[in-house]
């Protein structure tokens, strides 16, 4: 026992007492999450530009209220960047929403969570910060020519987009409800370098057709009015289970807003994916080199395979602990400071540190013994293609399984051992009810296969890592792997 925590003090110590360990604890998340809350920090280096948009209104009856919207949504940015609400009350006054039914810029309240939605789409670059200044383009002999002479517009910089609207997008038009196509209206044309996915075409959108059915009603006699008390709806407010408390009074559980609800099992996921790749990596990359030095066969004189990879794993756990440690303060810390800290699952950190002890074992098992079976790193990549991809497979499916928790594809994988400690940690960060017997079955799942895996492993372990020459078959590893005693003698 003493060797094996010599051992392992030894591989802790060379695990975090480096330069790299810190360089990689700070590169981590950048390279994990980078993706989601970069946009955020470099946001203030984007600058709020006018865009002009050029309108060729067929109808010559859209452009003058499309304009009236425009203006108010500018105006709306200008005041929220100037004077943008400090506090959240339950109903915060923060300015005319882009999408007014009325089109007047009226000034619209948010509640607590579409405030506490938008500040996440702040912080994430998601907010909408350009300001659409339109102009009027004349559609009497609007043909190819034009569209081509406004293209190069936009070549150049001179314009943003342009939108054709056609001439008989107003005209009523019979409707047979044989024929689905008599149902659409004719096409708007939004033409930009970024026409795909565009804020300025969402917006021309929303508000082009709530322009064009305001006038398709007053066409028909009916006041516009009339669409805003219809369109009136009653606002679903998300809410957690009714409990009771001690006192015996019932209170709902409160849940955070739907970008928290999504990305932070997500987040919690990556962390615990952060700490695996951290955690064995290393150990691949430390049995190569020792058995490409020599340094392997020293050790063997002093302490045989078995207590040479179970001190290696027993320090590798203890890195995770202290990757995990780091890690899990900083993110509380950020989570605090930015006003969420209301939001961390407390309830899920026993079980995501009984997942990650599991699963590093499990995985940094894999990866000696892969690293056992070659002589360079480069022939020990084919053999971790396949873990990679069992390791990958959760974040393949992450949003569905955020969707529905409890679904039969996530049960079954969150029961399949290799991939049980990210989709059940994931699943668990969801808030969502899990039964106790998928918990307890998934654990006892894991440590069966990690049982299974560590001890497999070690077999190819004890006799790859006196392997030298070619770098073993298939069949040569399963001879390893049931301990074939020819084999073993052979290359004892």
């Amino acid at each position: 026992m003493q060797k094996i925590l010599t051992i392992a003090r030894r591989e802790y110590q060379a695990m975090v007492a480096t330069k790299a360990f810190v360089i990689g604890i700070a590169m981590m998340p950048i390279l994990m999450l980078g993706g989601i809350w970069i946009p955020g920090l470099l946001k203030g280096m984007e600058k709020s530009e006018n865009r002009k948009i050029a309108i060729v209104d067929g109808t010559g009856q859209l452009f003058a209220p499309l304009k009236m919207v425009a203006d108010a949504r500018n105006q709306m940015l200008i005041a929220t960047t100037d004077d943008a609400p400090s506090e959240t009350s339950d109903a915060t006054t923060v300015g005319a929403d882009e999408n007014d039914k009325s089109g007047t810029g009226a000034k619209k309240k948010l509640t607590r969570d579409e405030e506490e939605d938008r500040r996440a789409r702040e912080t994430m670059g998601m907010e909408e910060i350009h300001r659409y200044v339109l102009e009027q383009f004349p559609a009497g002999k609007f043909d190819d020519t034009q569209r081509f002479e406004l293209s190069e517009k936009i070549r150049n910089d001179e314009l943003y987009a342009f939108i054709e609207i056609p001439a008989d997008i107003l005209d009523p038009k019979p409707v047979d409800p044989a024929s689905p196509e008599s149902f659409l209206l004719p096409e708007i044309i939004y033409v930009a370098q970024d026409a795909a996915l565009a804020d300025a075409k969402r917006w021309a959108d929303s508000s082009l057709n709530q322009l064009i059915r305001a006038s398709r009603l007053t066409s028909a006699g009916v006041s516009p009015m009339v669409l805003l008390e219809l369109e009136r709806k009653a606002s679903v407010r998300g809410s957690g289970l009714f409990t009771r408390d001690e006192q015996g009074r019932i209170t709902a559980e409160e849940k955070p807003n739907e970008l928290a609800s999504l990305f932070l099992p997500m987040g919690i996921m990556m962390l615990m994916f952060m700490i695996v790749m951290m955690s064995a990596q290393p150990m691949l990359e430390s049995v190569l080199e020792e058995k490409t030095l020599r340094i392997s066969e020293v050790l063997l004189g002093s302490a045989n395979a078995r207590q040479l990879m179970t001190g290696k794993l027993l320090g590798n756990v203890a890195g995770s602990l202290t990757v995990f440690v780091l890690y899990a303060g900083g993110a509380f810390i950020v989570a605090n400071w930015k006003g969420y800290g209301d939001s961390i699952p407390f309830h899920v950190l026993p079980w995501f540190l009984i997942y990650q002890i599991l699963a590093v074992l499990l995985y940094s098992s894999l990866f000696m013994a892969i690293a056992a079976s070659v002589t360079q790193l480069r022939e020990a990549q084919s053999l971790l293609m396949p873990v990679w991809m069992v390791m990958l497979m959760p974040m393949f499916i992450w949003f569905n399984v955020v969707r529905e928790p409890n679904s039969m594809m996530a049960t079954v994988l969150s029961l399949f051992p290799p991939s049980t400690p990210l989709m059940m940690t994931l699943r668990l960060a969801t808030g969502a009810i899990i039964p106790l017997w998928q918990i307890v079955l998934s654990i006892v799942l894991l440590i069966l296969g990690t049982a299974f895996g560590v001890i497999a492993t070690s077999r190819i372990y004890r006799i790859g890592i006196l392997w030298q020459g070619k770098t073993p078959k298939i069949t040569e590893l399963l001879g390893w792997l049931i301990h074939d005693p020819e084999v073993a003698r052979k290359t004892a």
